[in-house]
């Protein structure tokens, strides 16, 4: 009976491995096909890897933030749509990654012609319009926070919508 269980448990350990093997190859294929280190710059071309952006990066593009000074891009669009802290800017590229993944994976048949962003990301644009443009937004905007926790700020995308792109906000 030994013997019996020694098999059984020799061949569920192989399958186990060889689905382990599959995953991994099946991963490094789909990242490598999805130019997954890309995203691990902050070049704006890699957030036009997927065409549902094609739209928003030309408006990128014949935006003010895409013109170069020196060479560089006035903003990318990880400097707007990321926090510029190390460890928020990855976990925010992370959960984005993973929720684009899983959409484009899974969810293929609902796909909106643009993406939209959602409450923290419209928060993360706000938080960055205001710290490059404090100069003179700070007054306007008026970013500041009540004893009730509510804000009666402006958003800068209320009068400013296609500074950036014009779809998707």
């Amino acid at each position: 009976m030994s013997s019996y269980n020694d098999q059984r448990s020799s061949t569920l350990s192989k399958i186990f491995v060889l689905l382990i093997v599959v995953m991994l190859v099946s991963g490094a294929y789909t990242f490598y096909n999805a130019k997954g280190f890309s995203y691990l710059s902050n070049d704006p071309a890699a957030c036009n890897n997927c065409h549902i952006m094609n739209d928003v990066y030309d408006d990128y593009l014949a935006g003010p933030h895409s013109q170069k000074i020196a060479g560089k891009e006035r903003a990318t669009c990880g400097d707007c749509h990321l926090p510029h802290s190390f460890i928020s800017k990855w976990i925010a590229k992370a959960e984005s990654g993973v929720g684009h993944a899983y959409a484009f994976t899974f969810k293929l048949d609902s796909l909106p012609v643009n993406l939209s962003a959602n409450d923290k990301s419209k928060r993360i644009v706000q938080d960055n319009c205001i710290n490059c443009h404090i100069d003179y937004a700070g007054n306007a905007v008026n970013p500041t926070t009540h004893a009730d926790g509510k804000t009666q700020s402006l958003s800068c995308v209320s009068c400013h919508a296609g500074v950036g792109h014009r779809r998707g906000f």
